[in-house]
């Protein structure tokens, strides 16, 4: 029975691959390595700016009251902080908005 199966159904080897061809693969994942270094991403400066945003005189209020609804969340309060969160990211948005396209021109 065994050998009816191997009859239909052939055994295939792979081939050892050629040593230029392992060359000519190295040489290409060389060239692509090299190009990946050269290749850096600029800097995201989305975070810095939000970070900095958060700290002004404008937004530090609303986000203290953020932080003291989220105690009070962690502390076993029903309650959501969303309405607080909205406040504080639009104050930081509208803050951070300008300065994103002035770090763009």
């Amino acid at each position: 029975m065994l050998s009816f199966i191997t009859d239909l159904f052939p055994a295939v080897y792979a081939e050892e691959k050629k040593h230029e061809e392992v060359a000519a693969e190295e040489a290409e994942e060389e060239v692509a390595a090299v190009e990946e270094e050269e290749e850096e991403e600029p800097e995201d400066i989305k975070p810095e700016i939000e970070e900095a945003c958060g700290e002004t005189s404008a937004c530090a209020p609303l986000k203290h009251h953020l932080e003291e609804c989220t105690k009070r969340v962690e502390g076993g309060a029903h309650e959501d902080c969303i309405e607080e969160l909205y406040h504080f990211l639009h104050c930081v948005n509208e803050c951070a908005v300008p300065k994103y396209f002035n770090k763009l021109v």
